[in-house]
């Protein structure tokens, strides 16, 4: 069963994007929906998502974990790390309106 088969999981997901990543779509778009599923990196630890996007080396002022969970770079749910790409997003964004 999809996301899009399943409301619960479709609605707990929307709730995510707009409380930790600050993202409010509409239950009915579907494809943007898709687009921000495919946007979110997840990683089991913080060194982790270090080591996948060098956040440390390119950003050391903003590379604590307190810091990256205060300012919804990451959110932190289930014992997860969840990164949610808004550049990937936004290219995604421009590809289906062009």
């Amino acid at each position: 069963m999809t996301m899009a088969e399943n409301t619960l999981v479709k609605c707990m997901f929307l709730e995510l994007l707009e409380r930790e990543f600050q993202l409010r779509l509409d239950e009915q778009d579907t494809e943007k929906i898709e687009l921000a599923r495919q946007s979110i990196e997840i990683y089991d630890n913080v060194e982790a998502f270090y080591k996948a996007t060098g956040w440390r080396r390119d950003n050391p002022e903003e590379a604590e974990t307190e810091y990256l969970l205060e300012h919804k770079i990451l959110a932190l749910e289930q014992g997860k790390f969840l990164y949610f790409s808004r550049i990937r997003y936004e290219d995604g964004l421009k590809r289906l309106e062009g």
